[in-house]
């Protein structure tokens, strides 16, 4: 992974590619760079893919990205994040930060848990701010008041166990068993 002279990754660059940029990668030349090229490369990949370019060096270089992606493994969101007790910084990747997650919602006997989403809301590194989304199905014995708490606790369980947070905005979407949406709820902390 490659670190540009102000500090960013190339891998974060390319994880917001598709976002709009930070005010960082607006005033940072590296970063602006580094993000134009990103772009380009992405332009004409996609261009020959599509197939908008059929003469013979673009089959061939078509082939080759084709067989490349299909060796290509599913990349992971990674931050670094101090340590709740040593404040030491480690690189923690979403789905692990996930897997955290759910480990504590298998204790819950009022819900399940369906999807759930993991970003660093702040700018600065290592991160300390981030934002959960959750979407959970309720069972029928259970109130919408009882699931938000334990969705609360349990995200704080998981996320907190190990990291330093500083602040954390959970977005919650409780459904029903059939997939009806009961209530949407945003907390911070």
């Amino acid at each position: 992974m490659k670190t540009l002279p102000c500090g960013r990754t190339i891998e974060d660059i390319l994880h917001k590619l598709d976002d709009a940029p930070d005010l960082h990668e607006l005033e940072c030349h590296w970063c602006h760079q580094e993000r134009r090229r990103l772009k380009d490369q992405t332009t004409i990949v996609l261009s020959h893919l599509r197939g908008e370019d059929h003469t013979a060096d673009s089959t061939d270089l078509a082939s080759n990205v084709l067989s490349k992606i299909s060796n290509l493994r599913p990349m992971q969101r990674t931050w670094e994040a101090p340590l709740r007790e040593t404040g030491e910084v480690v690189r923690i990747s979403s789905s692990e930060i996930i897997s955290r997650i759910r480990q504590q919602f298998s204790y819950s006997h009022k819900a399940q848990l369906n999807y759930t989403e993991v970003k660093a809301t702040d700018a600065k590194i290592p991160h300390v701010q981030w934002l959960v989304r959750c979407t959970v199905s309720m069972l029928t014995e259970a109130t919408v008041q009882q699931i938000e708490g334990e969705i609360l606790e349990y995200v704080q369980a998981g996320l907190g166990a190990e990291l330093l947070v500083e602040r954390l905005r959970v977005e919650i979407t409780i459904e029903d068993v059939h997939g009806e949406i009961l209530s949407y709820l945003e907390i911070g902390t």
